[in-house]
């Protein structure tokens, strides 16, 4: 469904041509037309409703949860963390034997070139190692507060919200309208990265197939 001006209103609309219509056996006007209010109503109410309070604060400590473990699975799976201490100890080898040549009276410009590219091959190695050696943190009681906090104030003006404001969000959250012709049915869809899809149902009755 897309959106659509129409007599000084707002509308979701969807359309289906009679060739479509026909090969798929469907109930589908060639216009179907649903004012906004009825779809931001219930998504408003169910923004307030799961994204404030208590429920909003276990949502995110169940989230930040899941994202924990996965990255505590993921963390060093590949061998990394052995591969560059592996890559120091060689470069430390290297440098020892490159010294070791200069000394023995080689080119010292050539002996130089080796020393610093293999110098900052070691310097790398030992940045990424910092950052891979460290395990993923769960995040804390505070953390979360903190964010479930922001969340509420943002939810609290939702409701007198400038509609500008508002588009802005439902895009941000991923919501999407469709209609579903052999239920009669629409499915409002708020999908996020970070939650699996939470699905809005709108009954038969509340559909307006006619723009008035």
């Amino acid at each position: 469904m897309v959106g659509n001006p129409n007599h000084g209103r707002l509308y979701y609309r969807c359309t289906a041509s009679r060739d479509f219509v026909r090969q798929h056996r469907i109930s589908h006007p060639p216009a179907l037309y649903l004012r906004e209010d009825q779809i931001t109503t219930p998504i408003d109410r169910f923004l307030r409703e799961e994204l404030t309070g208590t429920a909003l604060t276990d949502n995110i400590r169940r989230v930040a949860e899941a994202q924990y473990r996965a990255a505590l699975a993921a963390h060093d799976t590949a061998g990394e963390i052995d591969r560059l201490r592996q890559d120091i100890a060689d470069a430390d080898s290297k440098i020892s034997r490159y010294r070791a040549t200069l000394d023995a009276g080689g080119d010292p410009e050539l002996i130089a070139d080796w020393i610093r590219e293999t110098t900052a091959i070691k310097k790398a190695a030992q940045s990424r190692l910092g950052l891979t050696e460290a395990p993923p943190q769960r995040m804390t009681a505070h953390q979360i507060d903190t964010i479930a906090e922001a969340f509420n104030d943002l939810f609290r003006l939702l409701r007198d919200a400038d509609p500008r404001d508002k588009a802005e969000l439902y895009s941000r959250i991923g919501l999407r309208m469709t209609y579903k012709p052999g239920l009669e049915t629409l499915i409002a869809e708020v999908s996020t990265p970070a939650s699996s899809r939470v699905f809005d149902w709108c009954p038969r009755g509340d559909l307006n197939p006619h723009a008035r």
